[in-house]
């Protein structure tokens, strides 16, 4: 298993099979994508793409504090689950950011997704909300030490 950045027409298929399976591929690009501060990874299993998600350079102010990424699109191919696809991204994700001197993270994770985020120390800021034709999420964060 390897994790190297990819471009983000590597990642809009998984996007589209996982996190908008029956909408329209357009509901796969999201906005910041084609930043240059943005950052798509993508984890090689057997040389396959198996897993992904977007760093974007999303700034968000919580509790007073200033965070300046935001984890976007993590998914994983249903073949590839249960094979630490989504574990080896999360521990990938400091060392990458704190290699860029950035030191802290935030997401609207999907509440089916907040126990996996809580593995890794993100915690749930405010209320369970809705985003419009994708669900229930919780906004959650994390700093790096």
């Amino acid at each position: 298993m390897f994790i190297r950045q990819v471009s983000v027409t590597d990642i809009i298929p998984i996007r589209h099979q996982v996190l908008r399976q029956g909408k329209a591929i357009e509901s796969c690009y999201f906005t910041g994508d084609t930043s240059k501060n943005t950052f798509h990874l993508g984890v090689f299993l057997n040389h396959e793409l198996a897993g992904i998600c977007s760093l974007v350079n999303q700034e968000k102010t919580i509790n007073a504090k200033l965070y300046t990424y935001q984890l976007r699109g993590m998914a994983v191919l249903d073949e590839f689950q249960g094979k630490k696809v989504g574990t080896s991204l999360m521990h990938f994700i400091p060392d990458f950011l704190k290699s860029r001197s950035y030191s802290n993270l935030w997401c609207n994770a999907r509440t089916s997704a907040v126990l996996f985020y809580e593995k890794f120390n993100f915690v749930k800021q405010g209320d369970v909300f809705e985003i419009p034709d994708v669900g229930p999420h919780q906004l959650m964060h994390i700093t790096y030490e």
